[in-house]
C-alpha cells in the first residue's frame, strides 16, 4: 500500500471513530437545553462545542498494546478536561488549646497527686517514719514542718506533671510544651525586659506595704523557723513554685478562658473564628485578654490567702502582680516569659529578706 492509500484510509478512520462519538454527545445536549432543537431557520446556525476532547489512549488499553486496533486503524478515546473548582475550599479552623477541658483534666491529676501523697504520709505517720526522721507525730505537726510541707507539695506536683506530659501529647498530637506555648527562646530573648518587669512588681510590692494593711506575723512566717528552712523555701520560691504556678494559672486556665470569651463572641455575634498567627500561637481579643487576666487572677491571689492570714492588702497585691504576669503571658505567647518574671519576682523578695537577716542567720529580725 503506497502512503497516499494509507493517508486516506486513516483519515476515513478516523472520521469514522470520532463523528459516531460526537452524535451520541447530541441526545444529552437537546435534552438539557431543547431550545436548540427549536431554533428557527431564520436564526443564524451556530456550532455547539462539547466540553470533550479526544486524546490518543494509553498503549494497554487496547489488545494489541500498540495504539492500534485490530484491523490496524488508530484508536482514540474521550477524555473529560479536568475542570477548576469555582470556589476555593475552605480551610478548617484553627484548633485552640488548651481548653476547659484540659485544664480540668491536669486538676484531676494534681488531685490524684493530693490523694497518693496523702496516702504516703499518712503510712510514714503510721509506721513512725516521720517520728523517726524528724519528730512529727501527727497530720498537724507534719503541715507546720518545712520540709515535710515543701516535699508533699513538690510530689503533688510531680505526680500531676508524671501523668500529664505523656497524656497530654497523645490528646494533642504534639509535645506538652508546645501545647502550652511554652516557647523558651522568647523568654531568653526578651530576657532583660522581663527582668525589668519583675524588678517593676518588686516595686510595686513595696509601695503596697507601705500604703495597704499587711498583717505584722502572717501564718507563712512560721515557715521561716530556722536558718535551713529559709534556704529550703527560697529555693522553692524561686524554681519549683513558679513553674508549677505558672503551668496551672497562665498555661491552662487564662488561655481557657480567653478562648472562651471570644468563642461566646463568635456565636452571638456571628464573627469568623481568629486563626492562629505565623508562629501558630493563638490570637485571642483585647477584650477576651482583659477579661481573662481578671478571672484567673482571683483563683491565682486566693490560693495564697492561707499564707498571708486572709489579709485583704497582701491579696490586693497578688492580684495586681498577676494580672502583670497575665499581661506578660498574653504580649509575648510564652508561657517562659511570665515563668521568669514570676521567678524574677520571687527571688528578689528572698534578696531583700536574705540582707535583712544576715543571710537567713537572724530570722528573728524579718
Amino acid at each position: 500500500m503506497n502512503d497516499g492509500a494509507w493517508r486516506e484510509e486513516c483519515e476515513t478512520s478516523i472520521a469514522g471513530g470520532v463523528e459516531p462519538a460526537l452524535s451520541s454527545i447530541e441526545g444529552p445536549v437537546v435534552a438539557v437545553a431543547p431550545e436548540l432543537k427549536a431554533a428557527g431557520p431564520s436564526e443564524e446556525p451556530f456550532e455547539v462545542t462539547p466540553p470533550i476532547e479526544a486524546q490518543p489512549a494509553p498503549l494497554a488499553d487496547f489488545p494489541s498494546g500498540s495504539g492500534y486496533g485490530l484491523d490496524g486503524s488508530p484508536q482514540f478515546r474521550f477524555v473529560e478536561p479536568y475542570v477548576q473548582p469555582a470556589y476555593p475550599i475552605p480551610e478548617p479552623p484553627a484548633a485552640r488549646h488548651p481548653n476547659f477541658a484540659d485544664a480540668s483534666l491536669f486538676l484531676v491529676l494534681l488531685i490524684v497527686g493530693l490523694l497518693i501523697t496523702t496516702g504516703l504520709l499518712g503510712a510514714a505517720l503510721y509506721f513512725h517514719w516521720l517520728e523517726h526522721w524528724f519528730g512529727l507525730k501527727s497530720f498537724e505537726e507534719a503541715a507546720k514542718s518545712t520540709p515535710t510541707a515543701l516535699g508533699t507539695q513538690l510530689l503533688i506536683y510531680l505526680i500531676g506533671l508524671v501523668g500529664a506530659v505523656p497524656f497530654f501529647r497523645m490528646i494533642w498530637g504534639k509535645g506538652y510544651f508546645e501545647g502550652l506555648h511554652w516557647h523558651s527562646a522568647t523568654a531568653y530573648r526578651l530576657r532583660y525586659r522581663l527582668v525589668g518587669m519583675a524588678v517593676a512588681c518588686n516595686v510595686l510590692a513595696m509601695v503596697g506595704n507601705w500604703l495597704l494593711p499587711f498583717p505584722q506575723h502572717a501564718p507563712i512566717d512560721k515557715l521561716f523557723s530556722t536558718s535551713a528552712d529559709a534556704w529550703m523555701l527560697a529555693c522553692f520560691g524561686i524554681t519549683i513554685a513558679p513553674f508549677f504556678e505558672e503551668m496551672i494559672f497562665r498555661g491552662f486556665f487564662l488561655p481557657a478562658v480567653a478562648t472562651a470569651w471570644d468563642w461566646i463572641l463568635e456565636r452571638t455575634t456571628g464573627r469568623s473564628p481568629r486563626p492562629l498567627d505565623a508562629a501558630g500561637n493563638p490570637q485571642w481579643s483585647v477584650g477576651a485578654m482583659i477579661f481573662g487576666s481578671l478571672v484567673v487572677s482571683a483563683p491565682f491571689a486566693l490560693m495564697h490567702s492561707a499564707q498571708v492570714g486572709q489579709a485583704w492588702g497582701p491579696l490586693l497585691l497578688l492580684y495586681c502582680v498577676s494580672l502583670i504576669l497575665c499581661g506578660v503571658r498574653l504580649t509575648t505567647r510564652s508561657l517562659a516569659a511570665s515563668t521568669l518574671v514570676h521567678s524574677a519576682y520571687n527571688f528578689m523578695l528572698f534578696a531583700v529578706m536574705f540582707a535583712q537577716t544576715g543571710g537567713f542567720r537572724h530570722m528573728d529580725k524579718m
